[in-house]
């Protein structure tokens, strides 16, 4: 009888632990009917988080304390956005900036040990290679969980780090030209327009509210100017030319 009721108590857990693994879903929350998508990388681990990046990707708000850099703690490829190092942001997708495979930053490549597994990102090693940060609770010792050879870069032991390439500079970013920075707020949540040339374009460069300010919602632009609502307050850049066009 004893073991009988030890094997219902074990056939009860085996239940709610498949059930807790069916209830887990993907990474990344979808936030204002879909458009925006937070993707948060918990305890400095690298996320990953699904999403159809074509469009081209934007950071729109960071919402974590730790810094967000792209081509650093977070970027895009063709599956999706990244984070890491404690990164929390909202992203918007199809209205230019970043594209699939992000390249910028280039001198600096992650590699990592996963369960120990010996593991090789190809790289420019020319001029030598720098452990530039560690992202590992094991330690990167250089010849011993790390090295370069002719192609790349090593790791093993469980070994997950930062490597800066010597010798290899990343691309910079082209110079733009003045630009004309307009201010538009949504005071007591009501609307507002601010006449202004939009040009070719605007998109915010410094949200200064509360209030969540995205595009298409409580912010958006038209031909005579910018309009703010719902307690939007910020600073726009004009004649912003999208996609680099």
């Amino acid at each position: 009888m004893r073991n009988v009721k030890a094997a219902i108590h074990l056939f009860a857990f085996a239940a709610m632990a498949c059930a807790g693994t069916v209830r887990a879903g993907p990474a990344g929350e979808r936030l204002y009917g879909g458009d925006v998508l937070r993707c948060a990388s918990d305890d400095e681990q690298t996320v990953h988080c699904p999403a159809d990046t074509r469009g081209g990707v934007r950071l729109i708000r960071r919402t974590s304390g730790k810094p967000c850099v792209e081509g650093t703690s977070w970027g895009a490829d063709r599956g999706g956005v990244w984070v890491s190092q404690g990164c929390s942001a909202d992203f918007v997708f199809g209205k230019g900036g970043s594209g699939a495979d992000s390249t910028r930053g280039t001198r600096v490549i992650k590699c990592e040990s996963r369960g120990g597994r010996w593991s090789h990102c190809p790289a420019k090693t020319d001029a030598g290679v720098a452990l530039a940060q560690q992202l590992s609770k094991q330690p990167c010792l250089r010849n011993q969980s790390w090295g370069a050879d002719a192609s790349g870069v090593w790791v093993s032991g469980g070994c997950r780090g930062e490597f800066r390439l010597l010798g290899v500079e990343a691309q910079p970013e082209p110079v733009a030209a003045p630009s004309t920075v307009l201010r538009c707020e949504s005071l007591d949540r009501r609307a507002r327009r601010c006449d202004s040339e939009t040009g070719a374009g605007v998109r915010m460069v410094k949200q200064l509210s509360r209030s969540e300010c995205i595009e298409g919602r409580s912010w958006g632009y038209d031909a005579h100017g910018v309009w703010v609502e719902n307690g939007c307050r910020a600073e726009f850049e004009l004649d912003f030319k999208r996609g680099g066009g």
